[in-house]
């Protein structure tokens, strides 16, 4: 009873959140092999953004740790979902960006070596990236539905009355945006906590048997 009632509520929040869900995925999707097959015209913009990436991890400021690893992408997937306050244009950017990267990295090593040492960690992170954009874009939604309301609210009747309506008439919506951002969250972590503590041993087993 409780499992078929957790999976309709699943089903349910993915009902009705399946735009956003598709629209971040496409986005970032598309991104990720933009950047891969445009690497080289992206090296004079990206090169030192990963130059620097490395830098950090080498000299320790970026621990390959569970708790580095992890706030490092909680702030990424925070920054998407707060992009969603610029009515999903800051969203956008950010999927979009991080997409490029991650193609832009990709195409930096041999595609199988880079396939081999980003899937175990990398599945849960990529699909935690994706929710985060789609609770943006669901909060982009919100606030364009509160505003709409806004420019329609009337003189003749209590403005406040008004406004505590409007909000409690998008209150589920909003709802429905942490409670993305609470899948999202949960997914980073586990995919830091993978990279962290079983990733280079994937990696030696992997090159052991290939």
């Amino acid at each position: 009873m409780a499992k078929e009632r957790f999976e309709g509520l699943l089903g349910g929040l993915y009902r009705r959140n399946e735009a956003f869900l598709i629209l971040s995925a496409m986005i970032f999707i598309i991104s990720g092999f933009i950047g891969y097959a445009l690497a080289g015209m992206l090296e004079p913009i990206l090169a030192n953004i990963l130059g620097d990436f490395q830098k950090r991890v080498g000299e320790g400021d970026l621990k390959l740790d569970t708790i580095p690893l992890f706030i490092n992408n909680f702030i990424v997937i925070l920054k998407m979902y707060f992009g969603g306050i610029i009515v999903g244009f800051g969203t956008a950017y950010f999927l979009i960006f991080n997409g490029i990267f991650i193609g832009y990295s990709g195409a930096q090593y041999p595609l199988g070596d880079f396939i081999i040492a980003t899937i175990p960690h990398g599945v849960f992170e990529i699909i935690g990236i994706i929710i985060a954009g789609a609770a943006g874009f669901r909060l982009a939604n919100v606030i364009i539905n509160i505003l709409k309301g806004v420019l329609k609210l009337q003189s003749d009747f209590s403005i406040t009355n008004q406004f505590k309506f409007l909000l409690e008439a998008n209150y589920d919506d909003f709802k429905d945006t942490l409670v993305l951002m609470g899948i999202a969250i949960v997914l980073i972590l586990i995919a830091a906590i993978i990279e962290a503590n079983f990733t280079l041993g994937w990696i030696q087993y992997m090159k052991s048997v290939i």
